[in-house]
């Protein structure tokens, strides 16, 4: 298994994989310096905020101030998640566990097995233009997988190397074959 990445265990009925977080030493500092200097842009916006403008300037420096917020937290998630992020993807013999995990803090989605449909690679329909933008690596969006669920498509496993896409695909089928055989 590709970096050590995946790890698969299967245990008394159940199939847990576990997928960290991608993360590149350098490409990391980088962010970690982007954070920083972005940081302190944003602080010098919000001190101008409070000094003697007119209500226009005061408007622009508001506006500038919400979109700087939004790519704050972004890409401070980008880097938490590169370096302590986790999936874990559980599945047993009635649901698929999806969670996605920083740290000790994350999100948990389960659905019923049998209602998952078509699981397989994932397709980005995108554009090739919204691709490159959404795809470089303080975006959080790679995912390689999916499967349909009522009228959704749900992606997960993120940035998964071609090699290892096709090893969780092989253990999942291999462990839905097995419970439909035991069923």
């Amino acid at each position: 298994m590709s970096e050590e990445r995946v790890r698969i265990a299967k245990k008394e009925g159940e199939l847990v994989i576990t997928i960290k977080a991608f993360s590149d030493g350098g490409k990391q500092k980088i962010l970690l310096l982007w954070i920083v200097l972005f940081s302190l842009c944003g602080i010098a916006i919000i001190s101008q905020f409070f000094g003697n403008y007119d209500n226009g300037t005061k408007v622009f420096f508001g506006a500038y101030v919400a979109f700087w917020l939004f790519f704050e937290f972004k890409v401070i998630y980008a880097y938490r998640w590169r370096k302590y992020g986790m999936e874990r993807i559980i599945v047993d013999k009635e649901n698929l566990t999806l969670i996605k995990e920083i740290g000790q803090r994350g999100i948990t989605q389960k659905y019923p097995l049998n209602e998952i449909r078509n699981l397989g690679v994932f397709v980005n329909k995108d554009s090739n233009f919204v691709k490159s933008i959404t795809s470089s690596y303080w975006n959080i969006n790679k995912y390689t997988l999916a499967f349909d669920y009522e009228e959704n498509t749900i992606p997960f496993a993120i940035d998964l190397s071609p090699k290892d896409v096709k090893l969780v695909l092989k253990e999942f089928k291999d462990y839905l074959k097995k419970k439909v055989n035991n069923d």
